[in-house]
């Protein structure tokens, strides 16, 4: 691991790591029950942000490439992205300006989906890897607008209870989704299911995809359940979670490159979607319209 490539965003996990201890630690020690979720959804969601904001310098040729054609100044465009996201990572640890940085990272994330990964679906509408990314970024999109609705302690508008509760209903097709997946291709690593087969060497390599995969489809559908859907969205987090610093991190500590790194980051992030998804559940005085997704649908 000596090339800047591999180096720099390994760094980075490591320092935000302790910044992230820092900034939320006692925030998550004093918080009872499943408040516990949303700080750590939080964070789990800046972590990886900034592990992908600095492979926008360490690795920028490779990423320039990804840039539709038509963008001009392709990379300044690289590292411009590369800042927004580290600075949206600190402010989400530190919670400053959440609601600005948030939202722009929600429409950011969704124009790179629009751009980049749709077109790419489209273009190949056999691929299941390209679909994956698409509902993948967006859930990531998603799980940011969530951040920016529900951070302060400021009456939400209708148009931001509106966007909360579109982001919760997508954030649980996704986990419907990534759950067949699953259970369709179980020699693949679990929770989001790209192309990366777990490697023989992990004990009961299928059994954790498979049950990956039916905890997701019966947890997204429990989260349309008004009584469950704030346990069911923390627990699916927990356990996404659990997997990325049990199988994720043996996997990436097996071999130490940028593949691994962004297996861990990517799967880390998507558990702090559903942790922050639990969050806004929570939030019933503030966020009364999008706490009972099924109910919305009786009245």
């Amino acid at each position: 691991m000596t090339s800047p490539q591999v180096f720099g965003p390994y760094l980075t996990l490591v320092v935000f790591l302790v910044l992230a201890i820092v900034a939320a630690g006692r925030e998550f020690r004093t918080a009872q029950g499943l408040d516990k979720a949303y700080p750590l959804g939080r964070v789990s969601l800046a972590i990886p942000i900034a592990v992908f904001g600095t492979e926008h310098f360490t690795s920028s040729q490779a990423i320039v490439k990804m840039i539709p054609a038509f963008m001009p100044v392709k990379i300044f465009w690289t590292y411009f992205v590369g800042l927004a996201l580290i600075a949206a990572a600190l402010s989400a640890l530190f919670r400053v300006r959440v609601r600005l940085s948030a939202t722009l990272l929600g429409i950011m994330i969704f124009c790179f989906v629009a751009m980049i990964h749709l077109p790419n679906a489209i273009g190949a509408p056999q691929s299941r890897f390209a679909w994956t990314i698409v509902a993948r970024d967006t859930s990531f999109s998603a799980a940011a607008l969530l951040m920016a609705v529900s951070s302060g302690a400021r009456q939400r508008t209708p148009a931001e209870k509106r966007v909360a509760m579109g982001a919760l209903y997508w954030i649980v097709l996704t986990c419907v989704f990534f759950g067949v997946g699953s259970l369709l291709h179980p020699d693949l690593v679990p929770a989001v299911p790209l192309t990366k087969v777990t490697p023989a060497w992990i004990p009961f390599a299928h059994f954790w995809t498979i049950l990956t995969g039916i905890a997701l489809v019966i947890g997204g559908g429990a989260m349309l359940v008004r009584k469950v859907s704030r346990p069911a969205a923390a627990a699916l987090g927990a356990w996404v979670v659990l997997l990325v610093l049990t199988l994720y991190l043996a996997i990436m500590l097996a071999q130490l490159d940028i593949e691994g790194l962004n297996y861990f980051a990517d799967t880390l992030m998507f558990g702090g979607v559903l942790l922050l998804a639990s969050g806004v559940y929570g939030q019933a005085a503030q966020l009364q319209d999008t706490k009972p997704l099924a109910a919305q649908s009786n009245r």
